[in-house]
């Protein structure tokens, strides 16, 4: 599966991209996300949580380019976890725990080496060529 969010979306291409990888009714989905917020309010700061997290999908390969120390884009490289996917959970843990997460990134950021390790063809966030 592809986490990333639509180029040509309504407002940040987060519902279509998302339907997409899910392969659910774009329509569907963004009637989903609207139930989400009018019931239970959490839908608005998801969504903006997907669209930080999230690389739209011209801008896959770039994704992997270090984004604030690029502790999440190293730790996605190594586990072959979509870095969108490490994003957002990084961004999660860091408003669960208030804040407590922000040490542990920068420590991890001191601890995971400096080697630029090489993009594998089977890495998840780089679409393989069809030439």
């Amino acid at each position: 599966m592809k986490w990333v969010r639509a180029k040509d979306g309504a407002i940040f291409g987060v519902c279509k991209g998302l339907a997409r990888t899910l392969d659910i009714p774009v329509g569907v989905f963004r009637l989903v996300w609207i139930l989400s917020i009018l019931f239970f309010g959490a839908g608005i700061g998801l969504y903006l949580m997907l669209a930080i997290s999230l690389p739209r999908e011209d801008k896959a390969i770039e994704a992997l380019d270090p984004w604030l120390l690029g502790v999440c884009a190293k730790i996605a490289l190594r586990t072959d976890v979509e870095v969108g996917v490490v994003r957002f959970l990084t961004i999660s843990f860091a408003l669960m725990s208030m804040g407590a997460a922000v040490l542990g990134y920068v420590i991890l950021y001191f601890i995971m080496d400096d080697t630029k390790t090489q993009r594998s063809e089977s890495s998840p966030s780089i679409p393989r060529s069809t030439t």
